[in-house]
């Protein structure tokens, strides 16, 4: 068997690629009806880095994973504070070679890009306010403000109301974020775009929307209906085991006439005798 090209393998790896995220888009819009175009991708600073790092031309790669669907890029104030704080901080740094030139050069264009190509969410303090609770509740305290407004804006409502998908390198962020269900995760593998498959709280969250809607009659009864079903099928479970129990009893009331006697008394067994093994051998008198 020949070896295969290589530029075989590589169509074969993108048109995986391609599959995996029509499934995945395939399963928010059956599960998460919110989650429509036109799209909302949220970017944080560490995903604007290493776009611009690897020279990855974003507007055309999400247009592919997203089956060229309409999308609209997103960024925080929160997020373009940091990228110019860290901007400042690199060019403090004296440079040894050009590395802290280019992290400098890094920091100042991916901060460029989300003035010029994303819509800025200017404001995060209502969002954060209503998600206070579960922010101290899993103790986020390493967060920087951007990723705390980037969580707090994808986990709003519990399900991701807002419907943002968030494109991070983050790997603290990414695994809060997968903890809660209904938020697609965009990242970067090198120069390859790449859309995450949906977590299992997503999936577990969606399972249990089915069970729910199997109790309710697919969604068309009412919570005062569940009441009086759940009343009634209560007094069938009652009345099945006293049906059982009237069976049982009479069970055993008719063995016991043809025994004749008491059926479930069992006669305990009396020692004859003492044991021979436990008791000691006579002994035998010397003349």
């Amino acid at each position: 068997r020949g070896k295969q090209h290589p530029s075989s393998t590589t169509t074969n790896m993108r048109h995986g690629r391609a599959k995996a995220s029509r499934r995945t888009l395939q399963f928010y819009r059956l599960n998460a009806p919110h989650l429509k175009s036109p799209y909302k991708i949220l970017l944080d600073g560490t995903f604007l880095v290493a776009s611009i790092r690897n020279k990855v031309p974003l507007w055309d790669r999400f247009s592919k994973t997203l089956q060229h669907e309409q999308f609209v890029c997103c960024v925080t104030r929160s997020t373009l504070n940091e990228l110019e704080l860290l901007s400042e901080q690199s060019a403090k740094i004296k440079p040894s070679g050009d590395s802290e030139e280019n992290n400098s050069t890094f920091f100042d264009r991916a901060r460029q890009y989300g003035l010029d190509e994303c819509e800025i969410i200017e404001n995060c303090n209502d969002v954060t306010n209503t998600n206070e609770k579960l922010m101290n509740k899993r103790a986020f305290r390493d967060f920087s403000e951007a990723s705390k407004d980037i969580f707090c804006l994808a986990t709003d409502g519990g399900n991701n109301r807002a419907a943002y998908f968030v494109a991070t390198q983050d790997d603290g962020l990414s695994d809060a974020l997968r903890a809660m269900p209904y938020v697609p995760l965009f990242r970067l593998g090198r120069a390859v775009l790449l859309l995450e498959s949906p977590s299992s709280a997503s999936r577990q969250f969606t399972g249990n929307l089915e069970q729910n809607k199997l109790k309710s009659a697919g969604g068309l009864m009412t919570s005062e209906e569940r009441k009086i079903v759940d009343k009634v099928n209560k007094k069938d479970k009652k009345k099945r085991r006293e049906m059982m129990k009237e069976e049982q009893q009479k069970m055993q009331k008719r063995s016991r006439e043809e025994v004749g006697g008491c059926f479930n008394e069992r006669k305990k067994k009396r020692a004859k005798g003492p044991n021979p093994l436990s008791c000691k051998s006579r002994k035998s008198k010397s003349s």
